[in-house]
């Protein structure tokens, strides 16, 4: 029993990690495309919407590595505190 429990709760993990991985991959490519949007903006409107685009994209990205990484580091310490069992 238990370990159908803790099969399920790594299947969880694996499906949300999967989630994140793509998310992050499509802010990816946001933030490349309004990178493209900058250097092609012409006029003071363009260029200022590329701009406003391209910040969010950046912080889009930013806040989901940061969720990444808190992700992983909490998944290494539980494993390292399973292992010293």
């Amino acid at each position: 029993m238990e370990l159908l429990r803790k099969r399920s709760a790594n299947a969880a993990q694996s499906l949300e990690k999967q989630s994140l991985i793509a998310d992050i991959r499509k802010a990816e490519l946001e933030w490349k495309n309004a990178e493209w949007r900058f250097q092609y903006a012409v006029g003071d409107d363009h260029v200022d919407y590329a701009i406003y685009c391209l910040e969010a994209a950046e912080k889009k990205l930013a806040m989901l590595l940061k969720q990444a990484k808190g992700k992983w580091k909490d998944a290494a310490e539980l494993k390292e505190a399973g292992g010293a069992k």
